[in-house]
């Protein structure tokens, strides 16, 4: 066992799962083994160089996307953090602080990309080839290995109509005889909309308790939940793109992200209305904290409107989510074909 496992090389990129484990790739002398490993326990997956039809690897947009949303929680929590004074401006400066080292090393690691391996009977996607910069070296190595044991494929036979159908993976055939070629779209079974939707139905519940008591234990309980909403939905928003989620699930989750920065938003300005109406609070943050936390909303006319916008938004938002993933069969796409942008392909053929 000891000289079988000295066989194998690990090779560049490594990929997280969800919540735990992470994949990784590893050469060996006559197949490439994905593994994927969590709390001690491995699963793996191989596939030799005899068999191998195609590795294709193409560009994606969710490297920019979480750079977007990391860069405007940076610089709204940035904001809080200038604009507060005293010791509430620590919570919101430590948040953009690691918002901000996140995005670094995010921007820095480069584009993301998406690798699928194709063999005659099945397409499995190569997790750890996730980042281009990554990706490419590996797909050149790759290429020479499969070479050697396939041989190289002439370039004459390149645009020539193939007798077996698995080897055009990424067309359909339509009616009508049309063929259209489809983008691949990453399955996403939807788990963080989930929890972001029931943090929604959990925030709707506090908001509608708050017309009847008010507590400092229920104000720290409600912001605890804000974060873990921010949290969620900057998960989901990078998960359900390019994936098999329809729209109408993204668009419901595009407007949780409206709501928690609304939600940032209006507990901001009632802290600054309240700090003029008590100046003498202004730099016990504390203080202001419990007078906002005692505040019924039938005392203030402003309270009172933010409270009735923010209930409305967390319901009409948070209970359609919830009945969307209830059905799984409407909020996700049929698997779809493979990709169709290759940014680097090694498409070897055995020739005779």
């Amino acid at each position: 066992m000891a000289s079988e496992t000295s066989t194998y090389q690990r090779l560049p990129g490594k990929k997280k799962g969800f919540l735990i484990g992470y994949y990784t790739l590893w050469q060996g002398s006559d197949h490439l083994l994905q593994i994927y490993s969590r709390w001690g326990v491995e699963d793996y997956k191989r596939f030799y160089f005899n068999d191998i039809q195609a590795i294709i690897t193409r560009k994606t947009r969710v490297g920019s996307v979480l750079n977007f949303v990391l860069g405007a929680i940076t610089v709204l929590f940035g904001f809080f953090a200038v604009t507060s004074g005293g010791g509430w401006s620590v919570l919101p400066a430590v948040i953009a602080g690691v918002m901000l080292v996140i995005w670094i090393i995010n921007f820095f690691k480069g584009p993301t990309c998406e690798t699928y391996l194709l063999t005659a009977v099945q397409t499995e996607k190569l997790h750890a080839l996730h980042r281009l910069k990554t990706t490419q070296p590996v797909m050149n190595r790759l290429r020479s290995l499969i070479e050697q044991r396939q041989g190289r494929i002439k370039p004459e036979t390149f645009g020539k109509p193939s007798v077996h159908p698995s080897t055009h993976p990424t067309q359909r055939t339509l009616p009508g005889g049309n063929r259209q070629i489809l983008k691949t779209q990453k399955p996403e079974k939807g788990r963080v909309h989930l929890a972001l939707f029931v943090l929604l139905v959990v925030d709707s519940v506090y908001i509608a308790f708050s017309f009847f008591y008010t507590h400092v234990a229920l104000s720290l309980l409600s912001t605890a939940i804000s974060m873990l909403m921010g949290i969620c939905v900057v998960v989901a928003l990078v998960k359900q793109h390019e994936s098999n989620l329809k729209q109408s699930l993204r668009t419901m989750t595009w407007a949780a992200l409206g709501y928690v920065c609304f939600s940032f938003v209006a507990g901001y300005i009632v802290s600054i209305t309240l700090t003029f109406k008590h100046p003498e609070i202004w730099q016990n943050q504390w203080e202001l904290f419990k007078l906002i936390s005692s505040i019924s909303p039938w005392e203030s006319p402003l309270m009172m409107a933010i409270n009735i916008i923010a209930l409305s938004g967390a319901v009409l938002i948070g209970v359609p989510g919830l009945l969307m993933l209830k059905n799984p069969q409407q909020v996700i796409h049929k698997p779809a074909a493979l990709p169709t942008r290759p940014v680097h392909t090694a498409t070897p053929k055995r020739i005779s």
